[in-house]
């Protein structure tokens, strides 16, 4: 064993990956899957929290079964989702299914409380061969030449620097991520991050097997949320584009109290109670295709900004990026070549496969900051099962991504 008097510990590996939330999870996994030699490093201790909305989406569910997961979320504590509810600013009520005409099977999904989610697939990490260290908290990272070749930091409670070097970093740390912030990729811009607020409560009347989003006067051009839980419980929240946050000087808190108020919801919050303060947090929006690689590096889940625009599920991307990102460190080390060149494939393979959908849910972000423009497409929608089956079809993606890019798909819906 080394001796704790050293000033600097040194450990080296294949593939480190910072963050143990469902991006740095799966990376580990896969990792360690392809033979790397990988260790997981996370500052906090496990089980934790993220506030989030806790939707765990259809695009969730393959790489769920492939890690042998799936059972494991539906014999624990979740919530059911077949569909969504909308409402208008002006009332008029949508329900969607994820089950469209057209799909090959069912693409149901759950919501399941990101305690319980991040823990399942960290034990998960915990039983393939990737090691992991928690409360171990990065500072910086080391370059050679201008390439990343590992991290600095101390665990919780430590005077003692230790170095954990690598051929591949992958930053799954979170939106404030230490690796996007030492590889100069880290940006906020007000135009592509949301604030969001949840609060979870019980005894919410009229829960369903259906998440609500409803787009409600009092806080347009933001949306007000309800998830259910197991229990009779649920995620209740809000989010706001940060730009009108600022320009406005909102304070969400208030905001989420005057939705609870609202007439179309008091009566279901009249015998709830909440079993938190309302908790506040970010989301980097994948609304703006942001550089997640560089030499020695790459970036996944909300270090890479991927949270999806419209809905503000951001896990499935998460768990799509760190398998891709753990598939391109493969390829790299193989090729002995980490270069900001090489790894720019992981880039364009994740817009190729969820480039569409972003771009798509950013069309239906601008959408909802317009009272008169949601009013009229949900309006067309509470009385067209034609544009009813094809907003299914995009949440459940049945429809090629090709026609998606297609803007003839979009006037079709709105006058078709």
């Amino acid at each position: 064993m080394e001796s704790q008097h050293q000033t600097q510990l040194e450990h080296e590996y294949d593939v480190v990956v910072v963050g143990a939330g469902p991006a740095g999870c799966t990376a580990a996994i896969f990792a360690s899957q392809l033979g790397l030699r990988t260790i997981l490093l996370e500052a906090r201790s496990v089980p934790k929290d993220k506030i989030c909305g806790d939707a765990v989406a259809g695009k969730c569910i393959p790489i769920l079964k492939e890690l042998g997961l799936l059972e494991k979320i539906k014999a624990g504590p979740h919530g059911y989702s077949t569909g969504v509810i909308f409402s208008s600013p002006k009332g008029d009520i949508v329900n969607i299914t994820f089950n469209p005409p057209g799909a090959a099977q069912k693409t149901d999904g759950y919501v399941v409380r990101r305690k319980v989610f991040d823990e399942y697939l960290y034990r998960r990490v915990e039983e393939s061969t990737a090691e992991t260290r928690l409360q171990f908290k990065v500072a910086n990272l080391l370059t050679e030449n201008g390439t990343v070749v590992g991290v600095r930091g101390r665990g919780y409670g430590s005077e003692v620097d230790e170095t954990y070097r690598a051929k591949v970093v992958i930053g799954a740390d979170g939106y404030k991520s230490i690796v996007a912030r030492e590889t100069g990729t880290y940006e906020r811009h007000p135009d592509h991050y949301v604030q969001a607020l949840r609060q979870y409560w019980e005894g919410i009347e009229g829960l369903s097997e259906a998440i609500e989003v409803h787009f409600v006067n009092d806080i347009i051009p933001g949306y007000f949320w309800i998830f259910p839980l197991e229990d009779g419980k649920a995620n209740v929240g809000l989010g706001m584009m940060d730009r009108d946050i600022q320009a406005r000087n909102i304070d969400l808190r208030e905001l989420l109290a005057k939705a609870i108020a609202n007439p179309l919801f008091q009566k279901r919050f009249a015998n709830a109670k909440p079993l938190e303060r309302p908790v506040q947090w970010d989301l980097p929006l994948g609304s703006k295709r942001r550089k997640m690689y560089g030499n020695g590096f790459m970036l996944a889940g909300d270090a890479a900004g991927l949270i999806d625009p419209f809905t503000g599920e951001g896990v499935g991307g998460a768990m799509h990026s760190g398998k891709m990102a753990a598939y391109a460190a493969k390829e790299a080390i193989d090729a002995a070549d980490v270069s900001e060149a090489f790894l720019k494939r992981y880039d364009d393979r994740f817009w190729a496969y969820l480039g569409h959908e972003l771009m798509l849910s950013h069309r239906l972000q601008q959408i909802g900051r317009k009272k008169w423009l949601l009013n009229w497409v949900l309006g067309k929608a509470a009385r067209s099962e034609y544009v009813r089956d094809q907003i299914s079809g995009m949440l459940a993606n049945v429809i090629p991504k090709k026609t998606l890019a297609s803007p003839l798909f979009y006037l079709k819906i709105l006058f078709g």
